[in-house]
């Protein structure tokens, strides 16, 4: 599969081995993926992406994250993950790889770009460099399915959703794992009165419908009281609970 082919004609890039990079310029890079990496750099860390594979291949096998996986890589064609990040959750992918279709995982931070780049040689198999918060790289109903974990660090949310729409083919598929805090508490007051579209699961939902989405079904994943981990910006309360939800969509 020549994966040129998906990429708009006017977009600027260069290849290195499996890794695309729509970051020209370093001094464009979102400040977020700059931090991350002086982070990883400054403590020596060892990503072990091939080891976080084997990790996540076993811990994803529940009948809801199944389901995602089959969701995702149901058609042929290109899937691509949104803000991959380094955790490798959706290595169940990779065992689906072939020929006839091609997985493009996504992320803006250098050491994270390199180390799935590293881990994974498969044809099939591409990093691509990209900030989010801008317009994607895909041309106009050229992608077959999108996923994601976790989206709400990326900034314009709204304008993420429009351009997963955008890109995907007719019939194509979106399937979202997203964190959504209980209404009425601290959190959900914020998010709700900043207009965040992931304010809560129905606004969520509705966003998604306005843009013209079929929304196919969700499940309830897991819940929480606090932060995932030290640092996290969300819950602003300690005692914010929130649910974690796999939503599925449908162009």
């Amino acid at each position: 599969m020549e994966i040129s082919s998906i990429i708009q004609e006017a977009r600027e890039y260069t290849v290195k081995n499996n890794i695309y990079y729509f970051v020209q310029n370093e001094s464009e890079r979102p400040e977020w993926s700059k931090r991350l990496n002086n982070y990883f750099i400054n403590n020596n860390t060892d990503l072990n992406m091939k080891i976080r594979y084997q990790q996540n291949k076993q811990r994803n096998v529940s009948p809801s994250f199944k389901r995602f996986f089959e969701y995702i890589s149901k058609d042929n064609g290109i899937m691509i993950d949104l803000a991959s990040g380094p955790s490798g959750y959706f290595s169940p992918l990779l065992d689906t790889l072939c020929e006839d279709n091609a997985l493009i995982i996504t992320d803006a931070c250098p050491v994270v770009i390199n180390a799935h780049s590293a881990a994974c040689n498969h044809p099939s198999f591409y990093v691509f460099d990209i900030d989010l918060d801008k317009n994607m790289p895909f041309k106009n109903d050229s992608i077959n399915a999108f996923s994601g974990n976790l989206l709400n660090n990326v900034d314009n949310y709204a304008g993420l959703l429009c351009e997963i729409y955008r890109c995907l083919k007719p019939g194509g598929r979106f399937a979202v794992i997203e964190m959504f805090f209980e209404h009425g508490c601290k959190t959900y007051e914020y998010l709700n009165n900043c207009g965040k579209v992931w304010a809560s699961f129905e606004t969520y939902v509705d966003s998604c419908k306005k843009i013209g989405f079929s929304y196919i079904d969700s499940e309830i994943i897991g819940n929480r009281k606090g932060k995932i981990s030290d640092g996290d910006l969300f819950p602003l309360d300690d005692n914010d609970s929130s649910t974690d939800r796999i939503i599925y969509f449908k162009k």
